[in-house]
């Protein structure tokens, strides 16, 4: 009977681990929670910002992306569509490869608070851009990206794109495309990921659990 009882605290403290496991989240940012700028292209077009990210072990998959807005006046519910791009060149979101989107609606401006938009879970490696779009009219009343000054060391990992569609094309057969390197002030996009770990991973975790047990008996 004593050793049913070991075996089965031992199964409840591995599904507590299991259980903590599946639950935690790692997120993903540059800012600093409080941004200080707007940025916006003077033109019409479909404008998409985002950040580029270094896969952490334990949140490979990832399974929202959330956006801090800028400027966006009446209507201030607009539709968006959020991506996840699979980065194949270090820090430069050109050739990523599209893995997974989402659509959904801007809220009310509300100054450094981020709206979660869900995306289908996606397992990704090395490294992600995670990014929104907006079709904006090259006037003030709309300008989006909001960025924080505070992460201009960063600044690289920040990009920004015009074009009428993302769907079906390449990142760099945008007709406009630039790094917020390169902008005369720089920092980094307000655009977070949220990452849960790979399926795989709690697997290994038990098994490292259960392996000092089996030595025991």
């Amino acid at each position: 009977m004593r050793k049913i009882t070991i075996a089965m605290r031992c199964f409840g403290a591995v599904l507590g681990i299991a259980g903590a496991l599946a639950a935690r989240a790692g997120t993903y940012q540059l800012d600093d929670g409080a941004g200080s700028n707007n940025l916006g292209p003077s033109f019409a077009c479909e404008f998409l910002w985002g950040n580029v990210f270094d896969v952490q072990p334990g949140a490979e998959t990832i399974s929202t992306i959330s956006v801090a807005f800028g400027t966006i006046n009446a209507p201030s519910e607009r539709p968006v569509r959020v991506y996840l791009y699979q980065m194949v060149t270090a820090n430069n979101p050109r050739d990523a490869v599209l893995v997974a989107t989402a659509t959904g609606m801007s809220g009310l401006p509300r100054t450094n608070a981020f709206l979660d938009f869900a995306i289908p879970p996606t397992q990704v490696h090395g490294q992600f851009f995670a990014a929104i779009s907006m079709q904006v009219y090259g006037d003030a009343n709309v300008i989006p990206a909001r960025y924080d000054r505070d992460g201009a060391a960063n600044s690289s990992r920040s990009w920004f794109f015009g074009a009428d569609s993302y769907l079906d094309m390449p990142l760099g057969d945008a007709p406009f495309s630039g790094s917020m390197n390169n902008n005369i002030i720089q920092g980094v996009f307000m655009v977070r990921a949220q990452g849960v770990p790979a399926p795989g991973g709690v697997a290994v975790v038990l098994l490292a659990v259960l392996a000092p047990r089996r030595r025991r008996r």
